[in-house]
Order: structure tokens, then sequence, then C-alpha cells
């Protein structure tokens, strides 16, 4: 630590600055050297400081130096400001605080990853400078604190922001704030923090203005000591797990102005004598549970600038009352079971209104000509009822920089209107309507453009190039897509997203991608495109994923991608691709999707090589050949590797049907079904310990199923039907108990199903088709013969050949028939030895029962048997998360 090696540093620099203040006869430093030595041993833990503060020079007066801030008077440094300059390393506080006028330190908004400071060195606190006031560390995103005891000297602070710093250790943080007694301003936001004490009756914040604890893990009811704040202004509590009702304590808050909760689970009603607190500018309750009608007595509160309301279990209608607020800028709203219909008597007074967010099934009452007191900056009506017809109403809002009426019914808009009326909005979602128009001759210009499922036709519009984000998927364009692709801009585009997905496009892939290098997503999914793949497809630079899929595109897949170093995602599937598995692929490479194709030849040992790799679907293609045993050799499905997540949806085939997936971070599958793939399942497969899918399905795999089976801990679903496997099932199947999906149908298996909670739930047409196969849940009884279990198969030992083995059973048979006879001609004559010989029999029962029950208990406790362990987001995406769109 920097604080360690400070006295020597301080000899060091005290000889260097008494020799700068002695050069030449007109120099004269006004900074104090004291305090110049300890902004120099601070700057030392700054990582690369020769370039994050070049003025910070021995040759110069450090009160100059950038951030820096010195009395007129004395010269003493008062203030250190270096926010948002990007800094890395060490925050030395243990000689900033040797800066003893030093009243203001801003170090927020950075990269520093280590704190230093006198944790338990109390003659170091005594020694800290009582003058600083305001304390600013906060978004220093990589910085944990263990304790917070430094703080206590610091009598004199006033405002402190730790937001954004790791606080999980720090069990006492509410008893440390304590200590501050004229702390006006707290902010804790997203430190970490579980316990907020809500039991505690009373905290000495007897001068707190300000409290901000967003963001953390407080997962109680309100705090008691919260009301006991009598002086608070500000509070922030959301972002967190809060639960219960608004206690009438809150009531006792007279200077109240901001109360933020939203984003918990608070439930009950919304409470009528909100409507009491006349000074209240900000109160957020969206996305909680409340309960109950919004309440009309908020149209008291003439002092509101902002109010937030949702939750899904609202009912009733917007209270016109709302409309009485003539000082609120903000207005969200929301609850998919609110009703009613709006009125121009709930917009009556709101002249200052700038931003309107409704999410609920409103109608509008409105007459045609009816003008609004407002002019707002960003608009938000999702999920209303706003159509047939696009509302004459909001062509009066010439300041809109949003404008978003996602699913709003509606149907028709006036063409020419409507689109010199958004030419200068940034943001523009229609989405989810039903909207008919030919666009063949628009050009969209803004930033952010959403218009999926809609009834859209015509040609592709023509985009600027201002356009950054354009979603045209679900609709009804046709013809090719060149003229939108070869059109030139004049200058170079901002497109980054785009999607045309699910549309009617025909015609070729037009090889004029250079104009498109910055595109990070394209989607071109499910149209009717034709023809081979152009060669300056291979131009792109920041490309993250490509979806071709469920087109007519053919040929060889020969672009070389390697060198698209952000490259993520590929899905080449429901084509009619030919030649080689494609190879050319970037390490950064996470899914390939080349499902339904004409792919030939082997499964290609370079897809080994791909480190990041977590999905690969290969099925119904024409691969031969046998799996390449360096695929254990792939980390990101053999460990856990982190990987990226990006929303957007996608369709895999798991755990027997078709499922919609809105994250393919989430998943690790291997999928190389109906090929022809032959061989041997290499145990290597079996080693992929954190596939949750693995289907080799309709191949022609021999051979047994290794016992290595029992290592794959997280599958999900595997199907290995309709091969030619052969043997008995491995007995460690039984330890995947995270197995939701089983197929083994149509193979040559032989034996008793083995005994597992797992196996034995599932249907017998997991099983169908092995004529060897017995025990539950097949209707057939295993015989005596066939209710052993091969220990040779189970611990990797080899059989003879058919010969040696049907000698040794027919030999087993005479033997068996004449010990059996003799034993038992013998006690059938006698009476005396059939009394004698039952009696010994219940008696090792006894013995072997007692045996049994020992030993088992004993394996489980030394952990023989291994438990299941889950790997990382191995629940996040089961079915009940997920639609199904196909059914098998």
């Amino acid at each position: 630590m920097v604080s360690q090696i400070s006295i020597p540093l301080f000899l060091l620099l005290s000889a260097t600055a008494f020799h700068t203040g002695t050069y030449g006869a007109n120099t004269q430093l006004r900074c104090n050297q004291k305090d110049q030595l300890a902004l120099q041993i601070f700057k030392l833990g700054v990582t690369n400081h020769s370039t994050k503060l070049p003025s910070w020079s021995s040759e110069e007066d450090c009160c100059a130096w950038k951030g820096v801030y010195c009395d007129n008077i004395t010269h003493r440094v008062t203030r250190l400001d270096l926010k948002q300059q990007y800094l890395e390393g060490e925050i030395n506080l243990f000689n900033l605080f040797q800066l003893e006028f030093l009243n203001h330190l801003d170090l927020s908004l950075n990269g520093f990853a280590n704190l230093s400071a006198p944790f338990y060195d109390t003659h170091a606190i005594a020694n800290f400078s009582n003058n600083i006031q305001f304390l600013d560390l906060s978004f220093n995103d990589e910085l944990h604190i263990g304790n917070l005891q430094w703080l206590s000297q610091l009598s004199s602070l006033k405002y402190l922001n730790l937001s954004e710093i790791n606080l999980q250790n720090e069990t006492n943080w509410l008893q440390s704030m304590q200590l501050h007694p004229s702390l006006l301003e707290l902010r804790l936001a997203s430190c970490h923090l579980t316990d907020i004490s809500p039991s505690l009756k009373y905290v000495n914040f007897s001068s707190i203005v300000t409290l901000d604890l967003s963001g953390n893990h407080f997962s109680s009811e309100l705090p008691y000591w919260l009301f006991s704040l009598t002086n608070i202004s500000h509070i922030d509590l959301s972002f967190n797990l809060i639960q219960g009702q608004i206690p009438k304590s809150l009531l006792g808050l007279r200077s109240l102005k901001s109360l933020r909760l939203n984003d918990n689970e608070l439930n009950g009603s919304i409470p009528d004598w909100l409507g009491q607190h006349e000074n209240l500018e900000y109160l957020g309750l969206s996305e909680n549970m409340f309960s109950g009608s919004i309440p009309s007595t908020l149209g008291n509160l003439s002092s509101l600038v902002d109010l937030s309301i949702s939750s899904n279990l609202l009912t009733g209608n917007l209270p016109t009352s709302l409309g009485k607020l003539f000082n609120l800028r903000n207005l969200f709203i929301g609850g998919e079971s609110l009703s009613g219909v709006l009125s121009h008597k709930h917009f009556s007074n709101l002249s200052n209104l700038e931003s309107l967010v409704l999410s609920a099934p409103f109608a509008f009452d409105l007459d045609s000509d009816w003008i609004p007191p407002f002019q707002l900056n960003g608009m938000s009506l999702s999920n209303t009822i706003l159509g047939p017809k696009f509302p004459e109403w909001i062509y009066t809002q010439q300041s809109l920089t949003y404008l978003e009426v996602p699913n709003s019914r509606i149907s028709s808009i006036n063409g020419d209107l409507f689109w010199r009326f958004v030419t200068n909005i940034t943001q523009l979602n229609l989405s989810k309507n039903t909207i008919s128009a030919d666009l063949s001759n628009v050009t969209l210009n803004s930033e952010l453009i959403f218009m999926d499922h809609n009834n859209f036709t015509g040609g592709l519009p023509h985009i600027s190039a201002n356009v950054i984000y354009l979603d045209l998927s679900h609709n009804s364009f046709y013809g090719p897509i060149s003229p939108l692709f070869c059109h030139k801009l004049g200058r170079e585009n901002s497109l980054d997203y785009l999607d045309i997905s699910s549309n009617l496009l025909t015609g070729g892939v037009p090889d004029c991608w250079e104009n498109w290098k910055g595109l990070s997503f394209l989607f071109m999914e499910s149209n009717m495109l034709i023809g081979e793949v152009p060669p300056s497809m291979g131009s792109f630079v920041d490309l993250i994923a490509l979806d071709l899929h469920n087109n007519s595109l053919s040929g060889n897949f020969s672009l070389d991608l390697s060198h698209i170093k952000n490259l993520e995602f590929i899905n080449l599937g429901d084509n009619n691709f030919s030649g080689s598995v494609p190879t050319k692929m970037p390490e950064s490479m996470e899914v390939m999707l080349l499902r339904s194709n004409q792919f030939e030849g082997n499964i290609p040992p370079q897809l080994c090589n791909l480190p990041s790799l977590i999905q690969l679907d290969l099925f119904h293609n024409k691969l031969s050949g046998p799996i390449p045993k360096c695929i254990s050799n792939i980390p990101s499905m053999g460990g856990a590797q982190r990987t990226s997540h990006y929303p957007f949806e996608f369709n895999l085939y798991t755990k027997g049907q078709e499922l919609e997936f809105e994250d393919y971070g989430l998943l690790r599958t291997l999928d190389l079904s109906s090929n022809n793939l032959s061989g041997e399942i290499p145990a290597e497969v079996f080693s992929l310990v954190q596939l949750h899918t693995l289907n080799l399905s309709h191949n022609h795999f021999t051979g047994k199923i290794s016992r290595e089976i029992g290592r794959m801990k997280n599958v999900e679903s595997l199907d290995l039907s309709s091969n030619e496997l052969h043997g008995e099932i491995p007995v460690s199947i039984s330890f995947l108990t995270f197995l939701s999906f089983l197929n083994l149908s149509y193979n040559d298996l032989t034996g008793q199903i083995p005994l597992g909670t797992q196996l034995q739930s599932f249907n017998a047409s997991s099983y169908a088709g092995n004529p060897g196969l017995c025990g539950a849940p097949l209707p057939i009884n295993c015989t005596e013969d066939t209710d052993t279990v091969d220990v040779s198969n189970q611990h990797g030992g080899h059989n003879d050949d058919d010969f040696e083995t049907d000698s040794l059973y027919l030999g087993m048979g005479i033997g068996f028939a004449i010990g059996f006879w003799g034993l038992c001609g013998s006690l059938f004559l006698n009476r005396t030895w059939r009394h004698t010989y039952f009696r010994i029999l219940n008696h090792v029962a006894d013995k072997l029962h007692v045996f049994i029950v020992v030993n088992l208990k004993f394996n489980s406790s030394s952990g023989t048997r291994a438990s299941p362990m889950r790997g990382p987001a191995t629940t996040s995406y089961s079915v009940g998360d997920s639609r199904v769109t196909v059914q098998p």
C-alpha cells in the first residue's frame, strides 16, 4: 500500500521540493510544500499518472494543478476535484487527509480499485483533517471498502457519497453513519447493503436532509427509524425489496419534498392521506404491488412536479383530480388492470407538463380539434386504446423528442402529415399496432425507430445517415433489399442495429455491404432471399450478431469472419448452404446455429479451437464420421466461462420441442442430431459438464453409453434416441438430478432401467424400441436373470465373446440345478432340517438388512455419491420462462 512507504517518500520528495524551491532567484512557489508532498504521494498510486495528471509537476505551483484549489490568502489546498478524469489505481486517503485545510474531496466517476486508509491506526486517524465537509468517492465500480471506521474522525462531514462502491462486508454501516452529527446528505446507492435495521426505533441523524439508499438489497418493511428523521426532505429507497404497506407515521415528516419508493414490493392500497403532504414535489410509487384504486386526494399535492404510479394490481379509473396539478412536469401511470376513459378534464391544468407516460388500457374521449394546454418533450402511450386512427391532437406537440405509441390499436395514419411530423423526433416507436401504409417512398430520419409487428407494405423505406437503430421486422414488406443497402447516403451512416426479419423480401443478398461496416446487429431471417452470400458481407468490423436463417440461401458459406473480433452469434439455419461446415470464425464466437442445411463431411476439429463456444447446432445436415474427441477442449461447455447476454429473441430445439428464448448467454447446448455420424460416442462428450442440452439422436452411433455420462450434472435435456447403441443403461445416469427430458428410444439397450427418481418419472416412450429393456416405467418386469447389474460394465470392464458367455451361463445353470435339488430335496424330505434352515435364514436376513442400512448411511454422509451442483444460470431458461412456438 502507498501509505506504508509514505515516510521515505516524504523525505525524498522533501529534498526535491527544497531543491525546486531554491531553483532560480525569481522562482517562488505559492503552494504549501507539505500540501504539495501529500498530493505527489497520492499521484504515485494513480495508474498511468504521467498521462492522467500531466499538469501535476514539481516544477509548477501545485495550486495551478488540474483539480486543485487553494485559498487565495493562505495558499493552502482547500479543495480537490478530480471527478470523471478516468483515473485508476489506488486512492491514498492516508496522505490526502494530511491536507489539514482540505474541506472538499471529489474523486467520483473514475476507475479506482483500491483504497488506502489507516483503518486501525488511531494515531493516524487523530491527525486527519477535521475540516472535510464534502467527500464523494462514488461510481468507482471496482472499489471495495471493508469498513468505514476511518470516517469516524471526520466530525465536520456534511456531504458523503459512496454510491456504487461495494460495502457488502460493512455490517455496521448504519452505526458508523450516526457518528456524524452534522451530516446533511448521505448517498449509499447500489452499495450491496443488506441490513437496514428495520426494528431500530431511533438513529442520530438529527440534521440529515437527503438520504439515498436506492439499489441495495434491503428485504424488510420500511424501518422505524426512518420516521424519526423530522428534518428530512428527500428519501430514496427505490430499487430494493422493501415490503409491507406505507405506514401513516410517514405523515410526521412534514418537510418531505421527495419520496421515491418505486421498484419495490410494497403492497396494500395507496394511502389517501398522502394528499396531506402539501410540500411534496416528487412522488415515486411505480413498479410495486399496490392494489385498489389511485386516490383522488393526490390531486391536492399542488407542489407536485413528478408523479409515477404503477402496479398490475391497481384497478379503477384515473382520477380527474390529477388534472389540477398545474406544477406537474412528469406523469407516469401504469397498470394492466386500470381502465376508464380519459377526457380533457384529466389534462385541464397541466400547462407545465413535459413528459406524459401512460401504460394502461385507457381509452381517449378527446375532440378532434382539442388543443392540449401543454407542449411535451416526450410522450409514451403504450398499451392504450388510441386507435384506430392516429390522434390529431398529437400533431400539436411540436417539441417532441420521443414519441412512443406501441400496442395502442392504431391501424391508420395520415401519411404525408405523419412522416413530416416525425422528421425531428429522435425516438419513434410504432410497434405492435396494425398500421397499413406503403413506405416505398418514405425516408426515415429518427435515430431510434421501432416499427415492428405492423402491416407496413411496399418496398423497404430509405433511411438517412442519422438512423442508429431500425426494427422493421414482422411486417409485409416485399421486393428486393438492394435499394436499402445500395443507396448512397452522402455521408457515413450511423446504423448499428438493423432488423428486417419476418417479411416477404425476395431476391439475392446485395454485394454492397462495405457501406455498412459499422453494423453490430443484422437480422434478415424468415424472408424469401435466395442465392449465395456475397463476399462483401465479410467486410464488417463491429458485427456481434448475424441471423440469416429460414431463407433459401445456397452455395458454400466460405466467408472469412475470423477478423471480426466481436462476432458472437451466427444463425444460418434452415437454408440450403452446402459444402463443409464453416470454420473461419473468431475466438469470440459463442453461438453457431447451422441446422437444416446441406453441410457435409466430418465435423471439423477447428471448432474445438473456439474457446467461447456455448451453443453448437448442426441438426439435420449430411455430416458423417465420428465426433472429434477434441470437443472436450471447449472450455465454455466444460467449465464456468463467463458469456455475454444480448436480449433478442431466437428459437432453439430442446426438451423435445422448439422454444423461444430471449437471452442466448444463459444456454449451453450441443445438437448433432439427424446426420450420418457414426462410431462410438466418445467419453469426452460427457466431460462437457456445463451443457444443458445434448442431442445426438437419429445418427448411427454404436457401442455402449459410457458411465462418464454421470458427470453431466447440469444437463436438463438428453436425447440419444434412434441410434445403434447397445448394452445396459449406466447406473451413473441416475445422478443427473436436473434431467427433465430423456429419450433413449429405438436403440438396442438391454437390462433393467437403473433405479432413480428421475428415470422412473419419464414416460415409457423415453425407452421404447429397446426390446431388451425392462423395469419401470416400462410395463415389462425384470426376471431374476435380468435383475442383476453387470458390474464389469459399470467399472469399465470388457465382456468375453458370445461363446464364452454362453458356456459360462450353461455351466452356471447346470450347477444351479444340481445344488438346488440337492439342498431343496433334503429340506423337502426332512421336517426338522426344514425348520432349522428357515430360522437360520431369518437370522441372516436381519443381519443383512442392518448391514445394508448402515453402509448406505455411511456412503451418503461420506459423499461417495456426488451431490448435484447447479451451474451458472441453469434455472433461468426453464420451459416456464419460455414460450413454446412449435409442438413436435
